[in-house]
């Protein structure tokens, strides 16, 4: 049997026109059914009036946050079983309740267009199935059903809309005050943040052309909190290179790195540029900067990027960093590592991330990210600094993957971070001197850092490029 989705082109030639629920709906069938991040067909939303895209993403991503919770209620009003293969009523099923439920949708427009979207597409048998689970769904109380859990894991987990694999390691490692903050953080967006672009203006002026839209970061010296914001693009100053969107969390690696002119500095996984244009603007573009990818898509990115900022003379390379072949014979002065990572440190922003990671993924990308330490330390130069960064609240992503580097090399050593390092946020810093912003605490993405150095003993192949 075939599974019932919805083609653009089946789209463009049914009657009905583009909206935003059909939209929302599209977009987590393809996240609950292929595992895709949260993506809204950017060709079909262009055709939607700026209110409706906002809609539109709302209804996707806030169904995403509270998928445990919507399928719990769906589950008591089903009147059969919904078989495994029909994604599509399902994600029409879970977005039309979101929005009676959590957007205070009159019923019945949320319901009159889920039963329209399944009456256009293969699944329209459903229709009057459709109907008649929402009609009754709407009469469940959604915040009787986390209560009604035997089990305190399940009530969690129902409660907050994650996966109970995830909620049993934060309670393991982090405990319920930490773990109960971290799931109720997660279940709001994070504020627009932007970086201020040093090579082309200050803080004060972006802030002067934002007026009332726009607040300075408590935590980083470059950040600007938009407070009210229409597309990006149509901030002021966006064409001129004035900011790039970028969590304040994001901003500290460069600043740690300390970067200097005419270094040699590399910086890893680069894209899609953030941190490499950071480290041009902190050397006010005099360093040596050499940004490596894996993936040429995302350096086509970083380039944009890179040249809406002004930023000059970077070297871009195509490349595994975990390779250790790659860049061989070359040495730096500096080295950013921003790893991939589980990213479980950012899952308010990418609320589809809880249900696309597996139990067994910060494992396994503990596993890259050793690999690409192993591969880099060998370009950093005697007495030379590294910056370790991760997305990752996981503490084999953290501080047990520094703890297991400087084990297996102990002519390295930690450089702790100073606790008076300016608006940085005292309950960020760990005993031993790294950094892990919590979202819950800081308003920040949730990121662990570290800073590493090189013993100061030359060979003679310690040179620089």
């Amino acid at each position: 049997m075939t599974t019932a989705s919805i083609t653009p082109s089946q789209t463009s030639r049914n009657t009905h026109p583009i909206t935003a629920r059909r939209l929302a709906a599209l977009a987590v069938q393809r996240v609950c059914r292929d595992g895709l991040a949260l993506r809204l067909d950017e060709s079909q939303l262009s055709q939607l009036p700026p209110r409706d895209r906002h809609f539109a993403l709302e209804i996707a991503a806030g169904t995403l946050r509270n998928l445990s919770l919507l399928d719990a209620i769906l589950n008591l009003c089903l009147t059969r079983p919904l078989a495994a293969n029909k994604h599509l009523t399902r994600a029409v099923l879970r977005t039309a309740l979101y929005q009676i439920h959590f957007l205070r949708v009159p019923p019945h427009a949320a319901i009159d267009e889920a039963v329209t979207l399944i009456k256009t597409s293969p699944d329209r048998p459903l229709a009057g199935f459709t109907n008649a689970v929402l009609r009754a769904a709407t009469q469940v109380d959604p915040q009787a059903i986390p209560t009604s859990r035997t089990d305190p894991l399940n009530q969690l987990a129902t409660e907050f809309s994650h996966p109970t694999w995830l909620v049993s390691r934060w309670l393991a490692n982090a405990g319920e005050t930490t773990t109960r903050a971290r799931l109720a953080a997660n279940q709001h967006p994070g504020p627009l943040t932007l970086r201020v672009n040093t090579l082309a203006t200050d803080r004060q002026s972006l802030l002067a052309a934002l007026g009332a839209h726009g607040r300075p970061h408590p935590h980083a010296p470059e950040g600007v909190i938009v407070t009210e914001a229409p597309a990006i693009e149509a901030l002021p100053g966006y064409a001129q290179g004035w900011f790039l969107v970028q969590d304040g969390a994001a901003q500290w690696p460069a600043r740690l790195l300390d970067p200097r002119p005419d270094e040699a500095i590399l910086d890893l996984c680069a894209a899609p540029g953030g941190k490499t244009a950071h480290l041009a603007a902190l050397t006010q573009n005099r360093a040596r900067i050499c940004a490596v990818d894996a993936h040429a898509g995302r350096l086509r990115t970083l380039r944009e990027n890179l040249t809406r900022l002004g930023v000059d003379g970077v070297e871009i390379i195509t490349g595994d960093a975990a390779e250790t072949t790659l860049l061989e014979g070359r040495r730096f002065h500096k080295i950013l590592a921003d790893l991939p990572c589980s990213a479980t440190g950012v899952i308010r922003r990418h609320p589809e991330i809880r249900w696309r990671r597996q139990a067994g993924d910060p494992a396994a990308m503990a596993e890259t990210q050793k690999r690409i330490l192993e591969a880099c330390a060998a370009r950093l130069l005697p007495g030379g600094l590294l910056v370790y960064a991760v997305c990752s609240l996981e503490p084999e992503e953290g501080s047990e993957q520094i703890e297991a580097f400087l084990t297996r090399h102990p002519d390295w050593q930690r450089v702790p971070i100073p606790p008076d390092t300016p608006d940085l946020p005292a309950s960020a810093l760990m005993p031993e001197g790294d950094l892990r912003f919590e979202p819950a605490l800081h308003d920040m993405d949730g990121f662990f850092i570290a800073r590493l150095q090189r013993e100061q003993a030359w060979s003679a192949d310690d040179r620089t490029d």
